[in-house]
């Protein structure tokens, strides 16, 4: 009777070596992510929150783009110096899930001076995103200011939000009738005082925005009224 060829095994003594030390090194590999992630994370928090309150001084005509967020060279104020700015002017409001900020002219609890909100929502591409400066009655916007670091939307396109030509229309603006939008409108043309112009070629963007600042203004105005009675 022949014998039966020995099968052979699928993993032998050197495949097993091989997967051990791939392991091995897929499992380092993956606590030194880990680590990396948990040190930077502190860092990159901070850094968003300190552009975040650079951003609603900007919107309330406290400091210019150019001073904070220099093309080149550094800003005027350090992130130390904005935390002290915000520790003796701007209060910080959590309510109904909603944030918003109350800048005073001299001290906290003195003469209110404005009120900030941000504006978030998704877009064609990515993230929308502005702060907006309020008269303390919500009648107009004192000023507003994109941070470019945060939007995450065409670039030529639904990104040039983030230019000053755009932001900076929102100074003056009343708040009621509804904030609209125009269309190629032509520069020779006067806007009516709640209207801005929309950005060429992304809609969608405009519209986000539109809609994020009345259904947002609206919402601050609700909170303030309960707040008031």
């Amino acid at each position: 009777m022949a014998q039966q060829p020995k099968k052979k095994k699928l993993i032998g003594p050197h495949e097993w070596r091989m997967v051990i030390v791939l392991t091995a090194i897929a499992a380092i590999a993956g606590g030194l992510l880990a680590l990396v992630n948990e040190v930077t994370k502190a860092t990159i928090e901070a850094n968003a929150k300190s552009r975040l309150r650079s951003s609603i001084l900007i919107a309330a005509g406290l400091y210019t783009a150019e001073e904070l967020f220099p093309a080149e060279g550094l800003p005027k104020l350090s992130a130390a110096q904005v935390d002290q700015y915000f520790k003796e002017h701007i209060q910080e409001i959590k309510a109904d899930s909603f944030t918003y900020w109350k800048v005073y002219k001299d001290k906290i609890g003195g003469e209110l001076m404005a009120y900030v909100i941000r504006i978030a929502g998704s877009g064609f591409q990515g993230l929308v995103a502005m702060q907006v400066a309020l008269k303390p009655d919500l009648s107009e916007i004192l000023g507003a200011h994109v941070v470019p670091f945060e939007i995450g939307e065409t670039p030529g396109l639904g990104f040039r939000m983030t230019e000053e030509q755009f932001w900076s229309q929102f100074k003056g603006m009343k708040t009621e009738p509804r904030i609209e939008f125009i269309k190629f409108r032509d520069p020779n043309s006067p806007k009516a005082s709640n209207q801005f112009d929309a950005i060429t070629g992304a809609t969608y963007t405009s519209t986000t925005v539109r809609d994020l600042l009345n259904q947002t203004i609206a919402k601050l105005r609700k909170i303030i009224q309960k707040e008031q009675k």
